[in-house]
């Protein structure tokens, strides 16, 4: 029985090792993303990072982030620039504008851009392309993958109701949850948009740059 609590291939050890990474790596990116306007570089070093290990074709966790991070800090920092607007604008109309007429345009767009969202990230952690190309692609495949794209919308509203529960009911819990943070959700969503991609991949013929 020791020995198999001491083994580190067991389930047990790869789980705390899984929960490290998560941890360590909403630390880096609450760190580097203080700035506001590096979210975005934050944003696709984790998505990055969760498929490399998930992949195990990574190496340490914080040199992968940072690595990551600095290669794709200017085109995420412009993709930022426009996902951060649209969205605050969105958030707004919400809060500042409770027309009746406008709710089925509020709906629409809103979804539109919760499905897009992870695309972006994940399409510029993993493709060499202009900042256009990266949005335009995002839209494209998130419309295209739609069953894939609710699936990956599904987790994060799951994830959110989860966190809202566990404050009402067992507040206790909530600092694990906080301490795991968005990337709990972008480890649960990777696999789903690697699928997603895999149609990029396969025209790409299986190189990092998208078409």
């Amino acid at each position: 029985m020791f020995r198999r609590l001491v083994d580190l291939d067991t389930p047990l050890w790869h789980l705390l090792g899984r929960v490290a990474d998560i941890v360590l790596l909403n630390l880096l990116a609450l760190v580097t993303s203080i700035p506001l306007v590096t979210a975005g570089a934050g944003l696709t070093a984790l998505y990055d990072c969760a498929r490399r290990i998930q992949s195990d074709t990574g190496g340490g966790t914080t040199a992968m982030y940072l690595t990551s991070f600095r290669s794709n800090l200017g085109r995420s920092t412009v993709l930022f620039a426009v996902m951060a607007p649209i969205g605050l604008t969105l958030a707004w109309t919400w809060v500042a504008a409770p027309i009746p007429g406008l709710l089925p345009a509020k709906i629409g767009l809103s979804l539109a851009y919760l499905l897009v969202f992870p695309y972006v990230w994940a399409l510029q952690a993993r493709f060499e392309n202009t900042p256009a190309r990266t949005l335009r692609n995002a839209v494209i495949l998130a419309f295209a993958e739609l069953p894939l794209s609710l699936a990956v919308l599904g987790v994060h509203v799951a994830l959110a109701a989860l966190v809202v529960v566990v404050a009402l009911h067992l507040p206790q819990g909530l600092l694990l949850l906080l301490l795991l943070g968005y990337p709990l959700v972008v480890f649960a969503v990777t696999p789903l948009l690697e699928r997603a991609l895999a149609p990029l991949l396969a025209r790409a013929g299986g190189t990092e740059t998208s078409p």
